[in-house]
């Protein structure tokens, strides 16, 4: 059962989605973070009837993944927010531009392809085209912040002055492990570790609030900086 619970002022986490976590940020225009599966939608309208604030106005992709976008369609015609995704994904995810290769095996190709029928997903229009610096309004300002190589438009979002940064699959927690993303699912694996150590490890936050995985609700900054050493990723 879906469940939403507060993770941080004005923030929460709807988890046991079938794809991503999915945020939800309250305030004079609701913001929600990706959206999961297609399978997802009628179950996430339930869980964000339920809360307090008032329906999301705004959908953020964080990547043009499957399990971060497939809900957005249905969500859309629910409730009539826009999606916002950045100008190096939004072509994929209105389907008139395909996905990059990934280094996926024979075996769960084949895994994929038999599950399809589950995922069954309709393209949706992106309204906002982000780019880097961009200031989003929510939670006094989300600064998106492109890190490619899991997607060529993967982005991150900075809340200095709360101190989150919601990570997509940038940065994931993997049962209590920080890490990248999947590198079976991300053509420029090397290209997203150098952009984290270029755009991510000056940045204020003790709350990262990661695609996959439990939110890390305190010294997140130092931990992602341990997580590039233990990678050899600071050299």
């Amino acid at each position: 059962m879906m469940r939403a619970r507060r993770v941080a002022d004005d923030v929460f986490i709807i988890g046991r989605t079938s794809g991503s976590n999915v945020y939800l940020l309250d305030g004079e225009r609701p913001v929600m973070i990706d959206s999961g599966f297609p399978m997802d939608a009628r179950r996430l309208a339930r869980c964000i009837d339920s809360l307090p604030g008032g329906a999301p106005r705004l959908g953020i992709a964080t990547h043009c993944h499957l399990d971060h976008t497939g809900a957005f369609t249905k969500l859309k015609k629910i409730y009539g927010l826009r999606l916002a995704a950045h100008e190096f994904d939004a072509d994929v995810i209105e389907g008139t531009v395909h996905y990059d290769e990934y280094r996926v095996d024979r075996v769960r190709t084949a895994y994929y392809g038999l599950l399809k029928p589950l995922f069954s997903y309709e393209n949706t229009a992106v309204e906002e085209r982000l780019v880097e610096g961009d200031l989003i309004d929510s939670l006094g300002g989300l600064r998106v912040i492109l890190v490619t190589g899991h997607t060529r438009g993967s982005i991150v979002l900075h809340q200095p002055e709360r101190g989150l940064l919601f990570t997509g699959d940038v940065i994931r927690n993997e049962r209590g492990v920080l890490d990248g993303p999947p590198p079976q699912f991300s053509p420029g694996i090397e290209e997203t570790y150098f952009e984290i150590k270029r755009k991510m490890l000056g940045l204020e936050y003790d709350v990262l609030l990661p695609g996959h995985g439990e939110p890390v609700c305190g010294g997140a900054g130092r931990m992602v900086v341990e997580m590039m050493r233990m990678r050899g990723r600071l050299g």
